[in-house]
């Protein structure tokens, strides 16, 4: 079947494999504007915009290979993979990789919606899947004047039924691609999901795709909802992103500077200038990729712009719980060990220290609350 062409079905209700949540978006809602794959860099990643004349910016990466070839080959095995890292560390880069890798291995369709709405989602869906499978299509979304050419060759072009797809309730847009995966093996076709910080309606239309796809999505470990939980249980494998080591922060910076030249106050400077986004961007993508931004932005890169360069990807900050509990725990003990030896001075420093305790733990609750 052609890649652009779908299958025509009789004119009949098509009879969904599971109920789907209604949408929650107006019907009025245009996502035709937005179906296309996502392209350039939407969370930082080791990834360079480089300039190439004849194709646009093309992305350079660089690292992790070992984890791209773990991943690309948990997908070719038929596990879906959840890909975990704290914000910045590149997730959604890596996710990208392991789709080119698994482009150029081939024998995987792989389907990357817009997740923004549930409508935009489910459309995407329809075109993707139009796109590399060939919808089953009933009859009632082709304009009249297509029908006859339809009937004859058993096909039509998605952009005839565009806007009758894209006038439909995103639950019976999922329906309608849901009708052709269900009728593919699930572990020929991987749907990417950039990440699983979804609204209700998408984290359930995603569990439902669980049924007939592979799934690779990122995730936030600080993301304990319920709806999200249940989306876990379906994944096989996890990876997870740690920081980048030094060697490969320095081959991205090199090759950054390859392709961006940027003027230094003196030559030394260039070296002083890697070795300092290598050591303060503590291996986080995002850091990286700030710093770089910023000095691109300088007309010139003096020794003052090196020694302040920073970036809040890279702040790391320390859990002080172990450390309250360990405290609180102590002044307690004081009270009981000042009671059997008899000590006023120590039960009276231990009850002072307990108080201080509390008034610590309460306002660092109303800091996490502001947050």
């Amino acid at each position: 079947m052609s890649a652009t062409e779908t299958d025509v079905v009789a004119d009949a209700e098509l009879t969904p494999p599971q109920p789907v949540a209604a949408a929650m978006e107006t019907p009025g809602d245009d996502p035709s504007a937005a179906h296309s794959l996502p392209t350039g860099v939407d969370e930082a990643g080791p990834e360079a915009l480089v300039e190439d004349e004849s194709e646009g910016p093309v992305p350079l990466y660089v690292g992790r290979d070992a984890q791209i070839a773990e991943a690309a080959e948990a997908l070719l095995a038929g596990s879906s993979i959840v890909v975990r890292g704290k914000p910045g560390i590149g997730k959604r880069a890596f996710l990208r990789q392991v789709r080119g890798r698994l482009a150029d291995q081939g024998g995987k369709v792989c389907l990357w919606p817009n997740v923004s709405t549930a409508k935009t989602m489910g459309f995407d869906l329809c075109e993707q899947v139009h796109e590399a499978i060939g919808l089953q299509v009933p009859e009632s979304l082709i304009p009249p004047r297509f029908r006859a050419s339809a009937r004859r060759t058993g096909t039509v072009p998605f952009r005839h039924i565009r806007r009758a797809v894209n006038r439909m309730t995103a639950a019976d847009q999922l329906n309608l691609a849901l009708a052709t995966l269900a009728n593919v093996e699930r572990k020929r076709v991987v749907l990417f999901v950039e990440s699983l910080e979804l609204p209700p309606t998408q984290a359930d239309m995603l569990h439902q795709l669980a049924e007939y796809v592979q799934i690779a999505a990122t995730h936030e470990e600080h993301n304990k909802r319920n709806r999200i939980m249940r989306l876990l249980w379906r994944f096989e494998r996890q990876i997870e992103l740690k920081a980048l080591p030094r060697a490969e922060v320095r081959r991205w910076v090199e090759a950054w500077l390859e392709r961006h030249p940027i003027h230094f106050a003196k030559p030394k400077l260039r070296e002083a200038f890697v070795s300092a986004v290598c050591r303060d961007a503590g291996g986080v993508p995002a850091a990286v990729e700030g710093m770089l931004a910023a000095a691109a932005a300088e007309p010139e890169v003096s020794r003052r712009t090196v020694r302040e360069m920073t970036h809040e990807a890279a702040v790391q900050y320390l859990d002080m719980t172990p450390l309250l509990i360990i405290t609180a725990a102590g002044f307690m003990a004081l009270r009981y060990i000042s009671r059997g030896m008899g000590m006023q001075e120590l039960m009276v420093m231990a009850g002072v220290g307990t108080s201080l305790f509390w008034v610590i733990l309460y306002f660092a609750r109303m800091m996490q609350a502001k947050r």
